[in-house]
């Protein structure tokens, strides 16, 4: 009898020295902030200090709250993580460069660590570094890790971003101990993210998976750390069957020394972790919708237990007032730096709607209300400005948001902005130019041919000033049988001289270039002046929005959308104008029918 009582003794007495030898760390994580620094919704409906009257999400009044209760409940172990594209997105990152603003905010919202993601190169590297050492001046910024990217120090392109690799304001790992607990932390960005960053050339990207697992074996062979945790801007996306798949999810299956993924760049939410082998991936979607909180139990250096949640960021959280006036008073820099020269300000409001304007609906990009009127809007600025075009081109791909009523139907400059906000024309405008080209009929048509062929949503391509008409059981690039311009059939003939304006963002026309190529040579569309000369560099085609100034006055996309809403009818006389009800339904310009005979 003894000896069973001594034997129960001595496992009690083991399991209570377990419990003692255990740590509890919170990892309170992001991803895919993208500049929403007040919030995803309507800008005029968003009070952060004001609680449960509005319906926007996130902002980072309200974060900074949320972030400060969360450590206090285990505040000598909590890490605070983020996953790459942070930028880009807002207002607030065209003179990021120039401020460093958000970098610094976030470290002063107790950002510890975060890696890189394909946004944060959409103004050039040199840009992103500028954007690092500017917020290095002004309050600092968190640690970014970076283990695959290889700047080239000897391109112009490049070079002030190879400096900080080099005096490691970039660091390839990083190591932090949380509660006596050794903890490595690594940096991906993953093979999408690199392929979709054409921006950031001439900087390399090494073999992600290969890079991830190199580092995770040396961080736990040689640096003897207890976690490897991952900052990976790759992802995943469910696999509606109830699980996930990706690259984060290839990276887990190969590199086994990585006991965390804090995942990134898919927008995707993780309801729980998903486990591969012993490795937890995490993702909290995108734009501060919630905040991700991953509670772990370390045990002899092994993850023994866990917990996760995600926490809404929603108006029943009252935003940080000192944080909030940083964010006002930035407001008005952006005023005079960005919005002024365009005499435009940042809470003027341009339009109203009585309807959402959805860049997406359940059958994707296609058929839907926000990207023709985007279209529409887009060729009547350069109709009133330029003398018009006869087709507008736009990219879904750079379709960023939507446009919501919200609760007065409001629609503001950073409205607009958040819609189409990729890409920069000048040091002073951002966005995409605007170029124009012009091509055949017998072109036109090879080019609706293989805009046809795309089947993602993000490769997808309104059209304006046309109507296409095409029988989809048709072979490939032989589908198109009319095209109609002001009601009137094209000439689709190789034999018809005739030039067609058409226009697009520099970004898109460069693809034109290329249809060549990317058909395997069996479609070939040359741009073309007005002249009938060939364009070798779409910056020759860019459009002059003010012939009366000197030099090119470029025109973007979102500012094309801007003049477009000003100049709309205003219909219930509130002295503001309104979004036409004709694109209240799911509209087209494509036609799917059989051909008449």
């Amino acid at each position: 009898m003894k000896t069973i009582k001594l034997s129960l003794l001595v496992v009690l007495l083991f399991a209570i020295f377990g419990m003692l030898n255990a740590q509890n760390i919170t990892i309170l994580h992001t991803n895919d902030i993208h500049s929403r620094i007040t919030g995803d919704g309507p800008e005029v409906d968003y009070t952060p200090l004001v609680t449960n009257n509005d319906s926007v999400l996130g902002g980072f009044a309200r974060l900074a709250t949320l972030l400060k209760q969360q450590k206090a409940k285990n505040p000598n172990g909590t890490l605070t993580l983020d996953a790459g594209d942070f930028l880009m997105g807002t207002l607030f990152n065209t003179i990021e460069p120039e401020t460093g603003f958000q970098l610094s905010l976030m470290k002063a919202l107790g950002f510890q660590f975060t890696t890189i993601g394909n946004h944060e190169f959409d103004y050039g590297p040199n840009a992103l570094a500028d954007a690092i050492i500017a917020a290095k001046k002004h309050g600092g910024l968190p640690q970014i890790i970076s283990s695959n990217l290889v700047p080239d120090p000897n391109s112009p392109k490049d070079n002030k971003l190879a400096k900080l690799f080099e005096d490691k304001t970039i660091l390839p790992y990083a190591i932090v101990n949380v509660k006596g607990v050794k903890i490595g932390i690594i940096g991906i960005l993953g093979k999408d993210a690199a392929d979709v960053a054409p921006m950031k050339a001439p900087v390399k990207v090494e073999k992600q998976r290969k890079t991830a697992r190199k580092l995770a074996k040396m961080l736990k062979k040689k640096k003897h750390v207890d976690l490897v945790i991952c900052l990976s801007h790759s992802g995943v996306y469910p696999d509606g069957k109830g699980g996930f798949y990706g690259e984060d999810v290839k990276m887990a299956k190969k590199a086994k020394y990585i006991d965390i993924i804090i995942s990134g760049h898919t927008h995707v939410v993780t309801p729980q972790p998903i486990k591969v082998r012993n490795t937890l991936i995490v993702q909290t979607g995108c734009y501060l919708h919630y905040l991700g909180r991953l509670d772990i139990t370390v045990k002899d250096g092994k993850i023994a237990g866990y917990h996760f949640k995600l926490i809404p960021i929603d108006d029943k959280i009252k935003g940080d007032e000192k944080i909030n006036a940083e964010i006002n008073q930035y407001k008005k820099l952006i005023n005079k730096k960005i919005l002024k020269p365009t005499h435009l300000v940042y809470k003027e409001h341009v339009a109203e709607t009585s309807f959402n304007l959805m860049k997406h609906n359940k059958k994707g990009y296609q058929h839907t209300d926000l990207g023709v009127f985007l279209a529409d809007a887009i060729r009547n600025y350069v109709d009133t400005y330029d003398g018009g075009t006869d087709v507008e081109l736009l990219a879904s791909g750079t379709v960023r948001d939507n446009i919501l009523k919200g609760k007065t139907g409001i629609i503001t400059v950073p409205d607009v902005f958040r819609v189409m906000s990729l890409g920069r024309a000048n040091d002073s405008l951002p966005g995409y130019p605007l170029a124009k080209i012009y091509i055949t009929g017998h072109e036109l048509k090879n080019l609706m041919e293989v805009l046809l062929l795309s089947k993602g949503d993000d490769s997808y391509v309104f059209v304006s000033g046309i109507k296409v008409y095409y029988n989809p059981k048709k072979l490939m690039l032989t589908r198109v049988y009319k095209i109609e311009m002001n009601g009137k059939p094209v000439d689709l003939s190789k034999k018809n001289p005739k030039l067609y304006s058409i226009t697009a963002d520099t970004y898109l026309l460069g693809f034109i270039g290329r249809v060549k190529k990317l058909s395997f040579g069996l479609v070939n569309v040359v741009p073309k002046f007005e002249d009938g000369q060939p364009i070798h560099n779409m910056n020759n085609a860019l459009i002059d929005f003010d012939k009366n100034k000197k030099g090119i006055q470029e025109g973007t996309e979102w500012l094309g959308v801007i003049r477009y809403m000003q100049h709309l009818k205003d219909v219930n006389g509130d002295g503001i104008p309104d979004i036409p009800l004709k694109y209240k339904p799911a509209l087209s310009n494509r036609i799917a029918g059989r051909k008449q005979k």
